[in-house]
């Protein structure tokens, strides 16, 4: 665990980095109050989005001053951009029905409602990760805290530099680094270690999309009971956000996708109003989500054509002027966002889809979806995952909302409801499927199960906060008949929904233990346990490293045993910086040292070819240890790391429980 005092700096400086250039340029751009603050962190990801690509180009570095710069050019450019045009603001303005005002009441209650809801997701984040010290496990994790560490060391944040990582020689290399570039800037900061700022910055993701949801439901309904359940709701669900950041670990996706409903939030805002200032934040926020990635910016883009859909059914005289104000987000876009579209354009993509076996029947799929169980029973030699039955409350919460889902009130959210369902047949297909249909339709997730369960949770949310509201009302007629013949004051029919709806809260709460939050606690220690991947014996080894590695030279290593972590971790430079998946791909001038090193180190007595590899590579060390990304224990290490004690070309110089280092000698 971290000290009690740096943890909370490093939360506030998450917190600060994350939402800070959004607002400014929010604020500046025309947005005001719970749309302001809920859209805030998806626009600075529109921010980092524009300059990642650009301030490289422009020989500086992407560094706290970068961010804030960046920020105040977008928030002229917002702030002109609405001056210059503010005496048509209205003249295009869609005529809305008289929405009530939000009493201070109504405001706060919301407000405690996402605190809470945020809270329980940093809590369980902040349980399972021992204090927000623990290194994350499993195969993409090592590629996520290097890419941390690379940029904020370096500077460097153009997307394609990331190919140091896998492929330096790679001709056109993208990976969406938004995610990436933010927590890089909260590191040097404060200068924490990569670690505990990933580890933050998963938890925040929780946070912020309690935060995203709510200020869905408040643009579409306008309904503080609906937006304060929702709130808490979306830190309850285990398939999403808990889910997903244990699978894979898929940290940015994980981000985006929490940021998906403040984009359709803002959208649908933008759509309604129709200022240029706001085009240009909305703009700014699909910017984000493609920076932070590129399937997330699809799914948003689906949601978003079901939610014109429904606007154009209820008002056809919404079509013209919904596209032309569709075309000045997209051309904003576009324009400020040049450097991310063209990097994301310019990437080379396989034709081939990736074939993930079906994993259970489709009404199986389903009822695992409906209980927020995509995970039980998963791996079969058991995780500390405690979750053996569905989610039964949220369940019946579904089955509710399904029967109140018709009433009036909730029609605005249709469209919504509409893009969970579409998202839950596809799951269905390709967790029950290998059809080229089912693979076509499902390619921009990877083919993914897990991924597709996660887009396809937040329409569940919103359905089972329907179940809630829907039985708060059923409790309030009840209560109503119950004592039609008393006489009851103005007052208490005011109090009597709120105190419903606090009761039937409460009572969620009580009989899902804490809004479930020792079964999510517990799906996340899977992702920080102590191994296999990286265990605390495996960092007191790469801690060494640290201490006795040369400057400028290598060290070699297994690219599935969890080493890769030394670079992020320590700063000690290991051959693989990540988890590889296939052969080793040759340099361009045809040679491939590093699959030497891999394949055939125990050879360096007598294979010259093995002694060039070590001298081009510049290695020094040989790090080998026990465990594998594969989520197997016992795994065996590459065969050219294999019994290196009887190698006479390298000396034994440090062994632990987990870990043994050579340092080469001739």
């Amino acid at each position: 665990m971290i000290p009690t005092g740096e943890m909370a700096l490093l939360l506030l400086t998450t917190v600060a980095v994350a939402g800070g250039p959004g607002l400014v340029v929010g604020y500046a751009s025309g947005l005001r109050g719970w749309v302001l603050v809920g859209t805030a962190p998806v626009v600075t990801f529109g921010v980092v989005g524009v300059a990642a690509p650009v301030l490289p180009r422009l020989g500086i570095s992407w560094n706290v001053v970068a961010l804030l710069g960046v920020s105040a050019v977008l928030a002229l450019v917002g702030f002109g951009i609405s001056r210059l045009t503010r005496r048509w603001d209205g003249r295009w303005a869609e005529e809305e029905p008289v929405r009530a005002p939000w009493s201070r009441t109504h405001h706060l209650a919301v407000g405690g409602s996402v605190l809470l809801g945020a809270g329980i997701g940093l809590f369980a984040s902040y349980r399972a990760s021992r204090g927000f010290s623990a290194v994350p496990q499993w195969f993409d994790a090592a590629y996520h805290a290097n890419a941390i560490r690379f940029i904020s060391d370096t500077g460097n944040s153009a997307p394609s530099a990331l190919k140091v990582l896998a492929d330096p020689d790679v001709a056109t290399y993208f990976y969406p680094n938004a995610f990436h570039s933010l927590v890089a800037v909260v590191r040097q900061i404060g200068g924490f270690d990569v670690v505990a700022s990933l580890d933050m910055a998963n938890g925040a993701v929780i946070a912020v999309f309690v935060l995203s949801m709510a200020t869905l439901v408040k643009v579409c309904t306008n309904s503080p009971a609906l937006t304060a359940v929702t709130a808490i709701l979306s830190a309850t669900v285990t398939t999403f956000p808990y889910d997903i950041q244990v699978w894979g670990p898929l940290f940015p996706l994980a981000a985006g996708i929490a940021l998906v409903p403040a984009f359709v939030a803002l959208l649908h805002y933008t759509l309604t109003k129709r200022t240029p200032g706001l085009a240009l934040a909305t703009g700014l926020a699909g910017i984000g989500l493609l920076a932070i990635h590129s399937s997330v910016a699809v799914a948003a883009i689906l949601l978003s054509g079901v939610l014109l859909v429904q606007r154009w059914i209820t008002n056809r005289r919404r079509i013209l002027p919904d596209l032309a104000a569709g075309a000045v987000v997209a051309v904003l876009a576009i324009v400020i966002g040049f450097g991310q579209v063209s990097a994301f354009l310019g990437i080379q993509v396989s034709g081939d889809d990736v074939a993930w076996p079906p994993t259970a029947l489709p009404a199986d799929g389903f009822g695992r979806l409906l209980g927020a169980s995509r995970a039980v029973g998963y791996p079969a030699w058991a995780a500390p995952y405690s979750a053996t039955f569905p989610a039964w409350w949220f369940t019946a919460a579904l089955v509710v909302g399904l029967i109140g889902v018709r009433k009036a009130k909730f029609r605005p959210l249709y469209w919504w409801l509409l893009g969970g369902l579409a998202f839950t047949i596809l799951y269905i297909g390709v967790a029950g499927y290998s059809t080229p249909l089912v693979r076509a339709l499902s390619r921009p997730w990877w083919n993914d199960p897990w991924r597709i369960a996660a887009l396809s949770t937040p329409g569940l949310i919103v359905l089972a906060a329907i179940g809630v509201i829907t039985f708060r009302d059923g409790l309030v007629t009840l209560y109503k008949k119950v004592t039609a013949k008393r006489e009851t004051s103005e007052r208490q029919r005011v109090l009597l929904p709120v105190i419903a709806l606090g009761v039937v809260v409460v009572l969620f709460g009580a009989l899902t233990r804490g809004f479930y939050l020792p079964r999510n606690t517990d799906r996340l220690r899977w992702l920080y346990l102590d191994g296999p991947v990286v265990s605390h014996t495996k960092m007191e080894a790469m801690d060494w490293l640290e201490k006795n590695v040369p400057p400028g030279t290598i060290v070699a290593n297994d690219p599935h045993d969890g080493s890769p972590w030394m670079w992020a971790i320590d700063g000690v430079q290991p051959l693989f910086k990540v988890s590889v998946i296939g052969p080793i791909p040759p340099r361009k001038d045809g040679s491939n040292d590093a699959s030497i090193i891999l394949n055939r180190l125990n050879d360096l007595d007598t294979d010259s070819s093995v002694r060039r590899a070590v001298q081009n590579l510049k290695i020094s060390y040989v790090f080998v240890s026990r465990g594998s990304v594969k989520a197997d224990p016992m795994a065996p290490v590459a065969i050219g790391l294999q019994d290196l004690d009887e190698v006479s070309g390298l000396r034994e110089v440090y062994r632990n429980t987990d870990s043994t280092i050579y340092q080469v000698v001739k």
